[in-house]
């Protein structure tokens, strides 16, 4: 019982950035979506790096 109290208490902490204060679920996510930002744009730049490295040189 006491670990499922605290579990809730830890789910449930907001932390102060200034004035504005802020829940850890709202970090969780912001994390998640900047995650997801991050791997895309890699996955995008790797296959442009990777196009313009096997360009066909026949062409010109």
């Amino acid at each position: 019982m006491f670990f499922l109290y605290n579990f809730e208490m830890f789910f449930f902490i907001s932390y102060q950035l200034g004035e504005v204060q802020v829940s850890n679920l709202t970090i969780i996510i912001c994390a998640i979506f900047s995650s997801f930002t991050f791997i895309a744009v890699g996955i995008s730049s790797y296959k442009l790096y990777k196009s313009l490295i096997n360009k066909d040189d026949s062409v010109s």
